[in-house]
């Protein structure tokens, strides 16, 4: 009952902001005397804000622009690879990419946001690899028929994905991807099977949330499975195709990071109104398509939500050596080949620096020269997977630790 109350005042005012659209064209007619006046630059701007505060934003298509390699401009190719119910896996291939170009699977996390969040890092890449992504369903388009998808399902999802890629495929694993993804690895290098990855790169993930604890660990210390249903478990209601499937809405998840950084979204806002009344078109290029993805939500099920939880941030099943998948045990000492790099912010203040390195650590096995460490100091969370940093730092890190482990 309350998504259904909560989508009905989002869809009421999505009609608002369609009302405030009709009111913006017409306020920048061009027989409107007011609207390049200092007056009519401040209603502008106004108008456009409200729409932004009350519009619907979609899931946005990926429109990956022409890859420039040296003089030259190749189109990309995207086409859907693999296709399962809660997820597709996405293929995108640069036009005359050499044959032996090493192969990318991206592990995007789910977590409120479509895998388009991420098109800045998987766009670094796509001049020299073969990437393949997982774009994750929205739960509430995914019928009840299709059962159940929670914590172990992803997993096997990850296992399945590295099948289709076939031998010598590099994973990359970006923020809550990396615990489901390195036991993905972990079993399939215990079943010495072919479709180990060659190498493993995970980025700002919560690999061992017991060390250097940040505000995401104290806060789930007093979360349990019944406070969870009671506060953040709702229905799909009828009008979508999943209709009472039990989610965790991207509403609330979008609500929930956001108070984390409250006041970094408002002065961005607060900018963004006086930037539109300045026209200072470049500025409100980037805010507008940072926040139509931003605001472009992704509902989990409740069964992932909660077993990520319970498995990450309660109990460190994978940290602690406990996790066990249809009733296999998740073993990280089978992990004797796979180099594995790791990548964190020195700023982040969602995962901490050395949860992600914790990643090597549980590798007991893996030599150390197979073991690599970045640090991009002066970045938060989301600095590691775009933004100067990422791009003229992170990036280059992974594409060299790839290129240093690929075979041809």
């Amino acid at each position: 009952m309350r998504y259904t109350i909560a989508d009905a005042m989002t869809r009421g005012l999505g009609k608002s902001a369609d009302l405030l659209e009709v009111a913006k064209s017409i306020h920048n007619s061009r027989i409107n005397p007011l609207r390049d006046t200092r007056l009519g630059r401040t209603q502008n701007a106004v108008l456009e804000t409200g729409i932004r505060l009350l519009q619907h934003y979609p899931k946005r298509d990926w429109n990956f622009s022409d890859i420039a390699v040296g003089d030259s401009h190749y189109p990309v190719e995207e086409t859907v690879h693999a296709e399962k119910p809660f997820c597709k896996l996405m293929r995108f291939r640069r036009a005359e990419l050499p044959a032996d170009a090493p192969k990318v699977l991206f592990v995007a996390a789910m977590s409120g946001h479509h895998a388009t969040l991420s098109r800045e890092t998987f766009q670094e890449f796509l001049p020299d690899h073969d990437v393949y992504v997982t774009d994750w369903t929205c739960a509430r388009q995914v019928p009840l028929s299709e059962g159940r998808f929670g914590y172990f399902e992803y997993i096997g999802y990850v296992m399945d994905f590295l099948r289709e890629t076939g031998p010598n495929t590099h994973l990359i694993g970006l923020c809550q991807a990396g615990p489901p993804g390195l036991a993905a690895a972990a079993l399939l290098a215990e079943q010495k099977s072919k479709y180990a990855p060659s190498s493993m790169s995970f980025l700002a993930s919560p690999m061992d949330v017991r060390v250097n604890p940040g505000v995401l660990t104290r806060v789930s210390r007093h979360l349990n499975r019944e406070r969870l249903e009671a506060l953040v478990i709702h229905k799909v209601p009828k009008f979508y195709p999943g209709r009472g499937r039990r989610v965790y809405p991207g509403m609330v998840q979008l609500s929930n990071f956001m108070s984390l950084s409250m006041h970094s979204h408002i002065n961005s806002h607060g900018r963004f109104f006086w930037q539109v009344k300045e026209d200072k078109h470049d500025e409100t290029g980037k805010f507008r398509e940072f926040y139509d993805e931003y605001f472009s939500l992704l509902d989990a099920t409740a069964e992932f939500y909660i077993e990520t939880l319970e498995n990450v941030f309660i109990d460190q099943t994978l940290a602690k050596g406990t996790l066990e998948v249809n009733g296999q045990k998740v073993n990280c000492g089978a992990v004797k080949k796979i180099p594995i790099l790791t990548v964190e912010g020195g700023k982040d203040n969602m995962v901490t620096p050395g949860q992600c390195q914790a990643a090597a650590d549980l590798c007991t096995n893996l030599p150390a020269s197979k073991k690599s460490y970045h640090l991009q100091e002066n970045v938060g969370h989301y600095g590691v997977f775009s933004g100067t940093g990422f791009r003229e730092g992170i990036a280059p890190k992974v594409q060299e630790f790839i290129a240093s482990h690929h075979a041809t």
